[in-house]
């Protein structure tokens, strides 16, 4: 440095120092400012809102501090001389006020922000294959529950109809145990019972299957198929619906199913067998 550049007034030295501090104070602020919006734009990336882009503030910071430094030298310079001999200046300068302001290489900063992108897209990534195979198994699980459910029903359900099924064979055992034991009297009964107690009617079916049968459901006519105790054909079961059958309860039914369809009553039926000899 000159000796002249070196003899600068007072004055001036305190122009340039606080030349600088102002500008340091300026770029401080644009500092704040810049990550603030930095912070703003990674929090904005990392809600999936905004597409994070290529960080150029540090490289403004750099031309606006060697811009700065300019000026300084030129406010502080004391002539063509001072100008010469301070012509490497702006760059030291501006260098030294970007590392006052921290500002690091705009490819640095790029990078960063790139790094960081890219590690909120895989954490997305992740946490949405998380939030799939989580839905996945819940659909499983619910699917697995339903079947355990419809299983259960379909036990249930063969359960009761077995059960019903156990209880009507054995109904018909026991009925055809009674009805191997019964007696005319036990048939009389059970007639008299399925007229609803009429015994006008009751009188006449007596009449007319005590002449037929005497009540015997076993009773076979050596010339035909005529067989129990209403002494049916075998093409007369057929019509009523139930099977031919040496139980005489079932017998009874049959032969009450067949007057009433043929002659309204048992009575009717009677009166039908005195006139022509059968029913």
């Amino acid at each position: 440095m000159s000796a002249r550049h070196s003899a600068r007034p007072a004055g001036r030295d305190d122009q340039q120092t606080r030349t600088v501090e102002a500008i340091t104070g300026e770029f401080a602020a644009l500092r704040a400012a810049g990550e603030t919006a930095a912070a703003e734009t990674v929090d904005a990336v990392a809600r999936g809102r905004h597409r994070l882009l290529p960080v150029r503030r540090p490289a403004m910071y750099l031309a606006a501090a060697a811009a700065g430094a300019v000026l300084v030298n030129v406010l502080v310079g004391g002539g063509p001389s001072a100008e010469a001999d301070t012509a490497t200046e702006p760059a030291a300068q501006a260098v030294s006020v970007a590392q006052q302001l921290g500002i690091s290489a705009p490819a640095d900063a790029t990078q960063a922000a790139s790094e960081l992108s890219g590690h909120l897209q895989e954490l997305a990534a992740s946490r949405a294959q998380r939030e799939s195979d989580e839905a996945s198994a819940a659909q499983a699980q619910a699917a697995a529950d339903q079947a355990a459910t419809d299983a259960a029903a379909a036990a249930a359900a063969q359960a009761a109809a077995d059960a019903a099924a156990a209880a009507q064979a054995q109904a018909a055992a026991d009925a055809e145990a009674a009805a191997e034991n019964a007696t005319a009297s036990d048939f009389h009964d059970y007639a008299l019972a399925q007229l609803g107690g009429d015994a006008s009617q009751f009188s006449c079916l007596e009449s007319l299957w005590g002449r037929e049968s005497k009540w015997d459901p076993d009773a076979q006519n050596p010339s035909s198929t005529a067989y129990g105790i209403a002494q049916f054909l075998d093409s007369t079961w057929a019509g009523t619906g139930i099977a031919k059958t040496s139980n005489g309860f079932r017998q009874i039914d049959a032969g009450l199913i067949y007057l009433d369809e043929r002659y309204g009553s048992p009575c009717g039926g009677w009166a039908h067998s005195q006139a022509t000899g059968w029913y």
